[in-house]
């Protein structure tokens, strides 16, 4: 009950401070209205039209000429001027412009043509392949060749320093304790699954990701190594505007999709939609050997994976102006999928001589579910003074994935033969409110906010084997519950920042968090209830040594809570010698972060350098545990500490206008150290990565590019993992008139993308090697509505980002 008086006290405070906020809005209006042609007379649809204060250059907002070549901008009483801005025609500029009480109309504007063609534009103004400052960077993922056609996964596995292992799990400067966020707010997409939400989340939807490892307080404290933040697209300019693509690929792949924007004037609309339809084969392959005091033996696994899904993505909204200085914006997703899954595993046994003893086959068929949805309102409030600003937000997110397979046991040994079933149905519930105000003053601003994250997660799960005599399944002991998990956060944050001297600037903050989690065993009537409460300063400082050189120093604490499935009690049951199971006793890690950065920024490129440090607390480790039949059981405990200390450099060189090369490298030294039941786990590690990517444009409209990636081998506690290595390649092409683009591309050239590694304890030795999917092709064929690149950069910069479109 206390929980629900705290959001309810958050609730009234921001609807309190927005009835003010909205009380000061307003104000009458009047029109700033014209027409724009050319020399000809012609009339110049999509013009960017922005308004600007004359007295001190601020800009006031923008709109775009309709198909008739008309605007009309509601402006207040005062003095400004226009420019304008269209493809390869020349700005213009419209001075003294005043609003008296009336509305202002020019007839005609006739804009000149420039001397530039507009491919010469295009090669200009085309964004970068990414963008750095000394908090975070920025990879515009929209224009890598490589990643057309790819999903979530695949393309979050191009970005430097971000790492996706075969079962697309996400890792971050080689830590899995990474925050994965959705256009700055956790999804229900990655509610339950973060790797299976991933999958489902198509690549041409995607417009670039935020890279953040050091966040401030202003950010969620969850994720030991930071966060990683998916932007979706979404347009910011007026009239209509879109594009669609189909791609088709081997093994069997076929997809496409459209975004829509529709803006005129206050009210904007945008939609989106994406349906993919995808073959996956893998393989696995595994030798286990076991040593005991009287015997040992070994047996090797064989497995082959087919994985057949289809998913659909809908994305829709609308955001109105309300005025001047109020706007609201609400918007939805859905995203469903169907998966036909196929295991076909056999086991070789063999006694201490090597000799075969027995075989046994194990096929398993699995039809899976799932489905997720997001609904947003967000209301955001801008002011006369520049860069204050309130907003409030609130969401209602849900996803479900529902599992059910049948599993055929065959061998040679016949009293082993048996058929089972088993169902694993998560369902997940989740409600967000927050709000945040940021009002600047002079050189600095203070920021605060609350936030409150609710969420109820449920996990039945149950196996059973059929009973010839019966004709039934009967539940097998031990392998059924039902699972109930609540997790309940309240947060609130105030910050600090100034800039002294326009060279050093500081920014200090402070976050708390109370967190209320609570997870029940309904059938046993076991409860199991866990609150903290919780600090997380933040403080960044940085200096500016010339104009285009500075350095930062940063420091952070974070969490990173149990992953549900790590407290379910439950056995995965598809590989009956290799299973896992969760721990309910499991508690948080905590770690203090720190870091300093050197950003040299050049004509041609720029280069980012840091130097990191980590230490963790209660780290959560996966310690696997041998029987005397030769199966091993994986469960997750806090063990001790780790140290985490390395360097990195991402940077981007443009030695020609047609040549423009991208990468990263990073090397660390981990140590940790842990003790359980009398045994140590240690491990003391020197590992690196590295990634680059190089793009060649040639005759302005093909585009060549190439992305290889190395990981180095790496020891853990229980083994190490060997060197994991890939090349990935593609063109592009644009046709009618820079509107289409045609690309292909092939993934993992040389099918080298594996994981291997080994896995060894005081009895047991296991060496085992994976692929999730094999290499793959892709030809993709996208084709744009009222776009061009020029354009596009256009609106960008003259309107500032000041629309928002959802």
């Amino acid at each position: 009950m206390k929980f629900a008086k705290i959001i309810f006290l958050q609730l009234l405070i921001a609807f309190v401070f927005t009835t003010t906020l909205l009380a000061q809005g307003g104000g009458k209006t009047y029109d700033f209205s014209g027409k724009v042609t050319d020399a000809k007379g012609e009339v110049l649809p999509y013009v960017a039209v922005a308004i600007y204060k004359t007295a001190d250059s601020t800009y006031v907002k923008g709109v775009a000429t309709d198909m008739d070549g008309k605007f009309k901008i509601p402006l207040p009483n005062g003095n400004y001027y226009a420019k304008l801005s269209f493809l390869s025609f020349e700005s213009k500029i419209i001075p003294n412009i005043e609003i008296a009480n009336k509305a202002v109309e020019m007839k005609k504007i006739v804009m000149k043509s420039s001397s530039l063609a507009l491919d010469e534009f295009e090669v200009v103004e085309e964004k970068k392949l990414m963008e750095m400052d000394l908090d975070k960077r920025v990879f515009n993922v929209d224009k890598d060749i490589t990643n057309q056609g790819a999903d979530a996964t695949e393309v979050l596995n191009s970005v430097p320093s971000v790492d996706v292992d075969i079962d697309g799990n996400v890792s971050l400067r080689g830590s899995g304790n990474v925050r994965i966020l959705i256009n700055g707010k956790p999804s229900g997409m990655t509610g339950m699954s973060t790797s299976q939400a991933l999958k489902q989340l198509q690549g041409n939807q995607i417009e670039k990701i935020e890279v953040i490892t050091n966040p401030s307080s202003r950010y969620d404290a969850e994720g030991e190594v930071g966060i990683i933040n998916i932007i979706l697209k979404k347009d910011k300019r007026e009239g209509i505007n879109g594009s669609v693509n189909v791609d088709v690929g081997y093994p069997s792949n076929y997809g496409g999709g459209f975004n829509l924007n529709i803006k005129k004037e206050k009210i904007n609309y945008f939609f989106g939609y994406g349906v993919n339809y995808r073959e996956s084969p893998g393989t696995s392959i595994s030798t286990q050997r076991f040593f005991y005091p009287d015997t040992s033996f070994s047996y090797e696994s064989v497995s082959k994976n087919e994985r057949n899904t289809i998913n659909h993505n809908f994305r829709a909204g609308t955001s109105y102006d309300i005025n001047e200085h109020n706007s609201v914006t609400l918007s939805g997703s859905f995203n469903a999928g169907d998966a036909d899954n196929s295991v076909e595993l056999q086991y070789s046994d063999y006694n201490s001589l090597d000799i075969p003893v027995q075989v046994v086959n194990r096929d398993e068929v699995e039809d899976k579910d799932l489905s997720s949805y997001d609904v947003s309102f967000n209301y955001r409030k801008t002011f006369k003074q520049k860069n204050r600003l309130f907003t409030i937000d609130a969401q209602k997110s849900g996803a479900m994935d529902f599992e059910d397979s049948f599993i055929y046991q065959k061998s040679t040994d016949a009293s082993q033969n048996s058929v089972q079933s088993v169902f694993n149905n998560e369902k997940s519930d989740d409600w967000l409110f927050q709000a945040d105000y940021v009002h600047p003053y002079k050189e600095g601003k203070f920021e605060t906010g609350l936030k409150s994250t609710l969420r109820t997660l449920t996990n039945p799960y149950g196996v059973g084997t059929f009973n010839d005599a019966s004709q039934q399944f009967e539940a097998l002991p031990g392998f059924y519950n039902d699972m109930e998990y609540n997790e309940n956060i309240y947060a609130a944050y105030m910050m600090f920042g100034n800039k002294v001297k326009k060279k050093f600037s500081y920014q200090l903050g402070v976050r708390a968090e109370y967190s209320d989690v609570t997870t029940l065993l309904k059938l046993t009537d076991e409860e199991n209830n866990r609150q903290y409460f919780n600090l997380f300063p933040s403080v960044h400082f940085s200096y500016e040594l010339k104009k285009e050189t500075s350095v930062q120093l940063s420091y952070s604490k974070r969490i990173q809570r149990p992953r549900h499935w790590y407290l379910l009690p439950f056995f995965s049951f598809s590989d009956a010698r290799n299973v896992f199971t969760g721990n309910p006793n499991l508690n948080p890690e905590f770690s203090d972060s720190y870091e300093a950065g050197y950003l040299k920024m050049w004509k041609k490129g720029s280069l980012l350098s840091s130097v990191y440090y980590r230490y963790t607390t209660d780290v959560i480790t996966r310690i696997i545990v041998p029987d005397d039949e030769g199966n091993t059981i994986r469960l997750p405990y806090n063990l001790g500490t780790r140290d985490a200390y390395g360097v990195e450099f991402s940077g981007s060189y443009d030695p020609f206008k047609v040549w423009s090369v991208r990468g990263s490298f990073n090397f660390f030294r981990e140590i940790q150290e842990g003790e359980l039941n009398n045994q140590r786990y240690d491990a003391d590690t020197y590992t690196w990565s590295t990634r680059l990517n190089s793009k060649w444009t040639i005759k302005k409209k093909v585009n060549l590019q190439a992305s290889a990636f190395y990981r180095a081998p790496r020891q853990e506690v229980q083994g190490s993992d060997k060197a994991m290595y890939s090349l990935d390649a593609g063109f592009s092409f644009d046709l009618l008139k820079g509107k289409g683009t045609i690309t292909f591309n092939v993934n993992d050239i040389f099918n080298t993308r594996k994981w291997r590694g080994t896995a060894e304890g005081d009895n047991f030795i296991s060496v085992n090697e994976r692929q999730w999917r094999t290499r793959w092709a892709r030809l993709s064929f996208s084709y744009r509505i009222n776009q061009q690149k020029k354009r596009q950069e256009n609106y960008q910069r003259d309107f500032n980002g000041d629309f928002e479109g959802g």
